[in-house]
This record gives structure tokens, sequence and C-alpha cells, in this order.
């Protein structure tokens, strides 16, 4: 039985990848195709073809419809990566292949895009990005004024159950106030855990989803200290190390005040009867408290001198360790085929990953018969049968 070839448009293939700035090598590693094949099938005027199911890998990869293969490079719709400060911490590493990262960026641009079509086709208007910017350098102040200007209630945050509903309920204030907040996927974290893109209509804050919920929340706020800035920036260390850029200390210590007032931690500390040496289970009691992670509060213990230097590293190493190993754990068992003893919910994991107005606006698109649940489906990458839970869900957001 032969192979049936795909007769893709090859200027298209190539004319994607350069735009997209996606590297051979990375398709090739990406795929697990042969690199001298795929260079044929790079070059328009080799006449070699990948078979159906090699070119559906490559769109998958790519992030495109399989269909896009078969278009002209016009009909393509592209973004240009803009240009943003690389803010990141590489360790040892003299170049780095970007191409996942150049993918994601343009999906979460396509994604404003399509908010911004939505809102126009809807009536709606995104409310204006204004930021009033303290007139100080103060790490204070700046928090202050951002989780004011963003109605951020500390009592509120002490109501939450969970990081993840802390995460959802931190991201749901920053996006009413004109932030178009996304995660973006199939990024490594060491590759860049998040990116802020300045517009003064609805700027964009990028999010790694394969974050857990309390680093996303760290993220939100350190990318919209650089917002507040006017800045695009791309950053990966969020733990402020000997080598992080003073700008990234600056927007990490905004966040930590942010999440975690100094006088709030001290109240918390003295009413829970938590002294130094502090255990492993009062630091996570703490987090728990504030919904954010071990390693924020570690952060700021040292910052308030409840813990030195040695104390802390020793805390933030085995929590580093313990997130690592479980990464590395699951990862293996994706590689090898073994599911996990918890059933993933998908509608769970698309809103978690979806900008809140995108979701409402699909939802707001489904009760006016704009937009179907197949519709919906392809939007959020996910089986139509998820569909019905994630619109229950969205729903009571407007209530």
């Amino acid at each position: 039985m032969g192979y049936v070839y795909a007769t893709i448009n090859k200027d298209t293939l190539a004319h994607i990848c350069k735009e997209k700035g996606v590297s051979s090598e990375f398709l090739a590693s990406k795929t697990k195709l042969n690199m001298s094949r795929l260079n044929q099938w790079l070059t328009p005027t080799d006449i070699n073809l990948p078979t159906i199911n090699q070119a559906k890998k490559i769109a998958a990869c790519l992030h495109i419809p399989f269909a896009g293969l078969y278009m002209n490079p016009c009909d393509i719709p592209l973004k240009r990566i803009p240009n943003i400060r690389n803010m990141r911490t590489m360790s040892g590493a003299v170049s780095i292949d970007d191409s996942s990262l150049n993918i994601a960026m343009i999906d979460v641009l396509l994604e404003r895009d399509f908010l911004l079509s939505a809102d126009d086709e809807f009536g709606m208007t995104p409310p204006d990005f204004e930021p009033l910017i303290p007139d100080s350098d103060s790490v204070d102040e700046w928090a202050n004024a951002i989780r004011k200007q963003f109605a951020i209630d500390l009592g509120e945050q002490y109501k939450c159950s969970s990081t993840r509903q802390f995460y959802l309920y931190v991201r749901d204030k920053i996006e009413t106030k004109g932030v178009f907040v996304h995660c973006f996927t199939d990024v490594t974290i060491d590759t860049a855990r998040g990116f802020s893109i300045y517009n003064t209509l609805l700027p964009i804050i990028g999010i790694n989803d394969e974050d857990r919920p309390p680093a996303k929340t760290f993220t939100i706020i350190h990318e919209l200290v650089h917002l507040f800035k006017r800045e695009s920036s791309l950053c990966n260390d969020m733990s402020s190390s000997a080598s992080t850029l003073s700008e990234e200390v600056f927007c990490n210590a905004v966040a930590g005040e942010l999440l975690v007032p100094k006088r709030a931690l001290r109240i918390v500390l003295e009413h829970g009867h938590y002294f130094a040496p502090y255990s492993i289970d009062d630091i996570k009691r703490v987090a728990d408290r504030f919904s954010v992670s071990r390693e924020v509060i570690v952060r700021r213990l040292l910052e308030l001198r409840k813990i030195d230097q040695s104390e802390y590293e020793t805390y933030a190493d085995l929590f580093r360790r313990e997130i690592e190993e479980d990464r590395e754990k699951r990862k293996i068992q994706r590689e090898n085929g073994i599911k996990s003893s918890i059933p993933r919910n998908m509608s769970r994991e698309a809103i978690d990953r979806t900008s809140p107005s995108v979701s409402k606006i699909l939802y707001q698109g489904y009760v006016n018969d704009v937009y179907s649940k197949l519709d919906i489906a392809r939007h959020l990458n996910v089986g139509q049968n998820h569909i019905d839970k994630f619109l229950r869900e969205v729903s009571k957001w407007n209530r």
C-alpha cells in the first residue's frame, strides 16, 4: 500500500516558518521527523512532499489548521512578533531556540485580535488601560497603588479557598481594567514564565500555562508592573537570584508586597503563633492563608528578616526540587502514555488558560446564536463534549 502525499503549498509552509520565527531544528525535534526531509519540504523548488500524517504533525506543531498548509501565503493570518525586551536569566546558554515561544506569542496576539473583532461585532468597547503610576520608586507605594487601582481586596483574598480561586480572582480584576490576560502553551517554564506587550488599547499579559496557579498569579502582577512602566518584556525569573536584572528584582518585589503585604504577614505570624524556626507545615499554612506559593512566603520572611539567606536558600531549594520532581514525573507519564489516576477536567483547564473576556464573548456568542458549541470547542481546542460544562461555568460570571 503506497503513501498518500499531501500536496501542500510549500511556499506557504516556508512563509509560516519564516514569519513565526520557527527553525527547522525545532520542527524536527518536536515532530520527530527527519531533518533532511523537513528541509526538502521547506524548499519550494524541491519536488518532495510530506505524507498526510507528516503534514498534520507539522501543522499541529506550528499551531495552524491543517488546511492552512494548502492556502496561499497571503491568506494566512499571521502576526509579526513585536519588539520586546529580553529580561530573562539564562543559565550558561550562549543561544536558545525560541521557536516555541515565538509560536506562543503569535497565538496570544491572534487571540487578542479575535477579542477585539468580536467586541466590535457585538458593539462592545474594551475599557481603556489608564495606569496611575506612583511618582516614587518605593516598592510599598507601587504595590498599594496597584492593589487600590485594581480593587484587589485583602479580605477577599483571605476568603479564597484555593490558589486557583485567587488566580482567577486576580486575573479577572486585571482584565476589568483594560488588560488582556491569556495563557500560552507548549513552552517550557525555563524558556519563559510570562511576557508583557504594551499597547494603549488592551495591552497583553501572557502567562505560561505550564505553571501552577500561585505562580501564574505572581506572573500577572510582575508583568503588570512592566505595563505600568509602558514596557514590553519577556521574563522567566521570578525568584530574584543574584543574576536577576535590577528591573526584574523591582517587579518581583512589588508582586511580593502586593500579594503578601508586610503588615498583613506580621499579623498572620503573630496571631497564628508562628515562630522561627518555621516548619514546612508552618510555611504551607501561611501560604494557604494568602493563597500564594510557599516560595513567595519564604522570600517575604527573608525580606522581613525573619529568616536569614542560608535558611531561605534551604527552603527554596527544597520547594524547587519538589516541583521539578513532580514535573519530571508527569513528563515521563505523558511520554509513556500513562494516564493519571485523577481524570483531567478539560472545561476547567480551558477556563484557566483562556482570557476571561474571551470566555465571556464566546458565551455571549452562543446565547445569541453567533457561535455553535462546535465553534467554541474548536476555538478552545477541547472536545465538544466539554462545552456544556464550560458554558455553565462562564454563565455564573455575569450573575
